[in-house]
């Protein structure tokens, strides 16, 4: 490699890390055994703990207890999927709440995709975690006022 290509690889990589230091998004890495093997910084803002405190612990317990099911059916579906000889699946998205450090819970909307090897071998799942708090609860608004005025046209 030539010492353009080095530089160009090396601005992309610190553009890269200056994007991952200032997002307010989750990025993360899951190996085929549910374990993290990345988690970005920005953890710490979204839900209080530290990258190296979510990755000590599984990937299931980042997630409220009522919303793991709903993980662990995406999981289990992309690596069905592997099983059968496919490496291309569509991305995940799904909505689940996800533990906070101080014992409350985040809204996020997740987005997941499984990725392969150039020998189609499974190697890992990116994901990014996306706070929605405000948009669910001004969703639970927008269902109180619809059933305050139901009840007022009723009554």
């Amino acid at each position: 490699m030539n010492n353009n290509k080095l530089a160009a690889l090396a601005g992309s990589m610190d553009l890269l890390k200056k994007i991952h230091e200032t997002t307010q998004d989750v990025y993360w890495v899951i190996d085929k055994t549910g374990s993290f093997v990345y988690v970005s910084s920005s953890v710490y803002q979204q839900r209080g703990y530290t990258p190296e405190e979510v990755m000590a612990m599984p990937a299931l317990n980042s997630i409220y207890t009522e919303d793991r099911s709903c993980a662990e059916e995406s999981f289990a579906r992309g690596l069905e999927i592997i099983e059968k000889g496919l490496t291309r699946l569509p991305a995940s998205h799904v909505r689940l709440r996800q533990s906070h450090k101080n014992g409350s819970y985040v809204w996020t909307e997740v987005v997941s995709e499984f990725f392969f090897d150039e020998d189609r071998e499974f190697m890992f799942v990116l994901g990014m975690s996306r706070n929605i708090d405000a948009l669910v609860a001004a969703e639970q608004e927008i269902v109180r006022l619809r059933e305050e005025l139901r009840l007022g046209l009723e009554g």
